[in-house]
């Protein structure tokens, strides 16, 4: 398969877990569903990263050049971006958990959920002050 078609694939999977996460926040059912596209959606990039274990340069992180080096094939961005699609929507149930366990509206949490699927961590960034403010504290 193409990394054009797997890119589609994975954005399509995608979606219908964060309209999980804005649309039906308080169903039981929510977090296993999550938890599966996410899994699904890891299989496919551990797929890629094996595939490319060949090409692995350990060194190449240490250095902006070798990082850009790295996302240089169709297959290393769609890696990439699978890694992004997963660690967004990881970190946007996690930020609807926890501002369940603070009382925070979820009107509040919508546009937090909406940021983080496509700023990841300004998401958080909105989460983190909204959460500050609501329970005063910052831990």
């Amino acid at each position: 398969m193409s990394p054009s078609v797997v890119f589609q694939i994975v954005n399509t999977i995608v979606l219908p877990a964060w309209l999980i996460l804005i649309f039906f926040p308080n169903k039981h059912w929510k977090t296993p569903v999550i938890y599966t596209f996410a899994a699904a959606m890891s299989v496919v990039y551990a797929i890629y990263v094996i595939q490319g274990l060949g090409d692995f340069d350990m060194e190449s992180f240490s250095k902006l050049e070798g990082i850009k080096a790295m996302f240089t094939s169709d297959e290393a961005v769609v890696t990439g971006w699978v890694h992004y699609l997963v660690f967004d929507l990881l970190v946007g149930h996690w930020i609807l958990k926890q501002s369940q366990k603070e009382n925070i509206s979820h009107f509040l949490i919508i546009p937090c959920l909406l940021l983080c699927f496509m700023f990841g961590p300004v998401g958080y960034l909105l989460y983190f002050m909204i959460r500050t403010v609501k329970t005063k504290k910052l831990g």
